[in-house]
């Protein structure tokens, strides 16, 4: 499993840590994991009784317009994977999330350009030049097996939420077979 997620504010944001955002709109991708990941980064910094979410635009180009306006902020996040992934399609995934995240880190100014480029016709974005964006707020982090402590904690959370039920089994929840030969393999490949 790895999750990558995010909490996006407009570039004239007063918000730079997610307890910033106690009593404040965050849009949710209800309904997947992202929704909880949103949450579980909430639920970290602040009480629950100060968290106020809505559900999220499908559309990234509504979702933008909304953050934009400043109707909210908003998380975003991806969970992967499912017990159908192969051990080569897992490391596949590993390589490319490896050297994105290497890529990146080593010049973001130049990667900007790339979400500028994807949201053609939107004059608000198309406005924007690569020195506009904070690039110290971009953090990117190499794609790690997730310890067994913090995939308890999540899967309790949720329940505490009411989102799962019954125990936390770690053999059922967490391949890590799977996740030990993609990792190795992934970094086989790199290295070779």
């Amino acid at each position: 499993m790895i999750v990558c997620g995010a909490l996006v504010v407009p570039p004239t944001s007063t918000v730079f840590t997610p307890q910033d955002l106690a009593h404040k709109l965050v849009a949710l991708d209800y309904g997947n994991g992202t929704a909880y990941a949103g949450l579980q980064m909430l639920e970290g910094a602040m009480p629950r009784e100060a968290i106020t979410t809505r559900a999220a635009a499908t559309s990234p180009a509504e979702r933008f317009a909304g953050l934009m306006r400043g109707d909210f902020t908003f998380f975003h996040g991806t969970w992967v994977a499912t017990g159908q992934v192969s051990v080569e399609a897992y490391a596949a995934l590993l390589r490319g999330l490896t050297r994105a995240v290497r890529r990146i880190n080593a010049d973001k100014r130049r990667y900007v350009s790339y979400f500028i480029r994807d949201w053609a016709g939107h004059p608000e974005v198309a406005a924007l030049r690569p020195d506009d964006f904070n690039l110290s707020r971009i953090q990117l982090k190499e794609p790690t097996p997730i310890p067994e402590s913090e995939a308890r904690w999540a899967w309790e959370w949720m329940a505490s939420w009411g989102l799962l039920h019954g125990p936390f089994d770690v053999s059922s929840q967490i391949n890590r077979r799977l996740e030990r030969e993609a990792h190795e393999l992934a970094a086989a490949v790199r290295a070779g």
